[in-house]
């Protein structure tokens, strides 16, 4: 995440705190943004703003993994890097053998991974715990 897209972010969130005053807000970066680069941008705004920093959750599309990992690990990586969990969604669509390589491909890479369906609610707890 460049400067000007940090500092972006970071006027945004003040903006936010200051007049909406919401209990919760959640941040979906861009695919090309690093988990490291949304710490560092979010700590800038403690600066001016006091708010709770919460959990840094990674989505992974589960049955666009292979593919994904084969063409972007590195990236992949350091989305994963520094996050507080890494959910599998779309688990519903795959099967067991598919999600085993998934955690196969990500071992040694982060140690909280959960599978994740809102179809059918798993991990949804999970998650839930994780925000509270």
């Amino acid at each position: 995440m460049g400067c000007s897209l940090a500092a972006s972010l970071v006027a945004r969130i003040k903006e936010i705190k200051r007049t909406v005053k919401p209990d919760y807000l959640f941040v979906e970066p861009s695919e090309m943004v690093l988990t490291q680069e949304m710490h560092d941008a979010t700590r800038m705004g403690l600066r001016d703003v006091s708010y709770d920093v919460g959990p840094f959750i990674t989505l992974i599309d589960g049955p666009a993994f292979g593919q994904v990992w084969e063409e972007r690990q590195p990236l992949i990586r350091g989305q994963i890097h520094r996050a507080d969990l890494v959910a599998v969604s779309r688990s519903d669509m795959l099967s067991g053998e598919e999600y085993s390589k998934i955690i196969d491909g990500l071992d040694g890479v982060s140690n909280s991974i959960l599978q994740l369906s809102v179809k059918n609610g798993i991990g949804l707890e999970e998650v839930i715990q994780k925000l509270s």
